[in-house]
This record gives structure tokens, sequence and C-alpha cells, in this order.
């Protein structure tokens, strides 16, 4: 199974192929594309992960609507059969990225600062989101230009994302 890095290395790889491109050719998209998707697919990878592994721990550790967030379920109220008056886990509840790593910063850091919504690295993760949304639900309206500097800044923002959750959940960097 791939990891956060195999991601991130096949981006960077990418970046590199349109980098030597960009000399002989005008259009890089064919490059760059794949590159900053790969990126974005690096940070669901870590964040998803991190989530499915807090996820198996014993439901004891977690509050039901916890274990709802870190499972992406709903919670359903039994109103009949042997579990009637109680609440369970059924089907899928989607959760965005962003949710997910707040989540993880508010539940499991012990730092003071947990909001990492005013920093300019929270900025550059939504201009991303904003680009990588574009470039995976097209629409008309909405055109979306590449650069080799924007995605070396989408590459960065990746690993800092990335490195910003493991401080927060495990007290250390993650090293590239």
């Amino acid at each position: 199974m791939l990891n956060f890095r195999d991601y991130l290395e096949y981006a960077e790889k990418y970046l590199r192929n349109a980098q030597k491109e960009i000399e002989s050719s005008h259009d890089v998209n064919w490059l760059l594309i794949p590159a900053a998707i790969l990126a974005w697919t690096a940070i669901e990878s870590f964040v998803n992960n991190r989530l499915d592994e807090y996820g198996s721990l014993p439901e004891k550790l977690f509050e039901l609507h916890e274990r709802a967030f870190l499972l992406e379920r709903r919670i359903r109220f039994n109103d009949s059969g042997d579990n009637m008056g109680t609440f369970s886990l059924k089907g899928d509840e989607y959760r965005r990225l962003e949710d997910k790593i707040i989540f993880l910063i508010a539940k499991f850091s012990t730092r003071k600062e947990r909001n990492p919504k005013g920093e300019s690295l929270w900025k550059n993760f939504q201009d991303f989101k904003f680009v990588r949304d574009g470039l995976l639900h097209p629409k008309r309206e909405r055109e979306i230009n590449l650069s080799i500097d924007k995605v070396e800044t989408y590459i960065r923002t990746a690993k800092q994302i990335i490195k910003l959750v493991s401080e927060h959940i495990w007290h250390k960097k993650v090293v590239f």
C-alpha cells in the first residue's frame, strides 16, 4: 500500500519532469496537474491513516461521537430491536479533510495553540484546496492556472500540514 511519502515522492517527480519539460515545451500542465493532486493525496493519506489508527483503539477510549468522527460513520438512534433506546454507528458519513485535521489537533494536542486557522499555512492550505477542488471538480466558470512555482508551494504546503499534525499528535516532526 502506498503511504504519504510515496505520494509526495511521485508529486516531486512530476514537478521535476515539468521543470525539465518547460525548457522545450510551453505546456507542462499534464505534469503539474498530477503533481498537485498527488501532493493533496499525501495529506489525505497521512490524516486518514491517523484517524484509522485511533479508530482501531478500544472503543472505551472515545465518546461515541468521537468514534463516529474517527471512523467516518453516522450516529443512529436505535428505535426498535434489542438495542432500542441506544445509539450505534451505521452508514458512512464523509468528513472534510480540514475538519479531520482540526479534530486531530484539538483532540490529541497538548499544546496551548491548537488553532492553525489564523496562520499563513492554513491560508496556503485553503488556497491549495480551492485548486484541488477545481482540478477534480472542474467547472467552466472556474479556471485553474498552475505554474511550477504554485505546484512547488502546494508540495511544500502538503509537507508543512503533515508536519503540523505530526507535531501536535506525536510531539515530533516528520522529516522529509
